[in-house]
């Protein structure tokens, strides 16, 4: 099984967006593919197209126990399985963090579960650092996947962010999303994170596209709304770099 966790120093980096999108182009690699939505705002469904969001999903297991896991799963129209999280309290959101914080072994033992197969690749999207979930996924993943968007309050973000993920058990990189190069302030930031990040700043970035909250809106997915949009082709040179990544 390889891991592979999204997270993001800021909100509305398009980190629930380009998980599904990885999880899509994978699945089309010919890997089996397991998306797991770690955040409580629980939107990936509605993302996905579905009318409704699922009751029961990973709030649930992680306070019942692992074998409740194949209940919660389903299989989406593009191939792959998904995990939302499930419609939680903010009680209940309390005791999963507690639950995680207490034993972080929990969500390991969750995806050791015979339901996700050995060899999965598990993508897991994280809520905005610093969650819980945020250092327990990335003391168990083989590759965390940072998205950053061309603002102060994304590029801020990276210095509490930094030494944590180099103690992490995978290989870390940061990628640029939402980004414009025909805007000065958006070179001038893409330069100042090359500065702080060196080799781990992705040299290939994800452009700004309107086809894509219009995908949203339709519920299908970018790739069958707008296949030859620009971010569909970054989109996949992202996916075949993550698939050499993870061998």
């Amino acid at each position: 099984m390889i891991i592979l966790a999204l997270v993001s120093p800021s909100g509305g980096a398009g980190r629930t967006s380009l998980s599904i999108a990885v999880a899509n182009h994978l699945c089309m690699l010919g890997r089996n593919v397991v998306l797991v939505q770690a955040d409580p705002a629980n939107n990936i469904e509605f993302q996905l197209g579905y009318t409704a969001a699922t009751a029961h999903g990973l709030g649930q297991v992680i306070l019942q126990g692992a074998e409740h896991l194949p209940n919660s799963l389903k299989t989406t129209d593009a191939g792959f399985q998904l995990l939302p999280f499930g419609q939680l309290s903010i009680a209940q959101q309390l005791a999963v963090d507690r639950a995680l914080m207490e034993r972080p072994e929990r969500l390991a033992e969750l995806l050791r579960h015979p339901a996700i197969k050995d060899n999965a690749v598990v993508v897991i999207d994280l809520p905005r650092w610093p969650a819980p979930w945020c250092l327990k996924t990335m003391a168990m993943s083989d590759l965390n996947l940072v998205t950053l968007v061309p603002d102060s309050a994304s590029i801020l973000g990276i210095d509490a962010m930094l030494p944590h993920l180099l103690k992490s058990r995978g290989a870390s990189y940061f990628l640029m999303n939402r980004f414009d190069s025909a805007k000065v302030l958006h070179l001038d930031l893409w330069t100042l994170c090359k500065m702080k990040l060196s080799h781990r700043l992705l040299p290939f970035y994800l452009h700004e596209d309107q086809a894509l909250s219009e995908s949203m809106a339709a519920g299908l997915p970018l790739a069958d709304y707008a296949p030859r949009s620009q971010l569909v082709d970054d989109q996949q040179k992202l996916c075949n770099w993550i698939d050499s990544e993870i061998g």
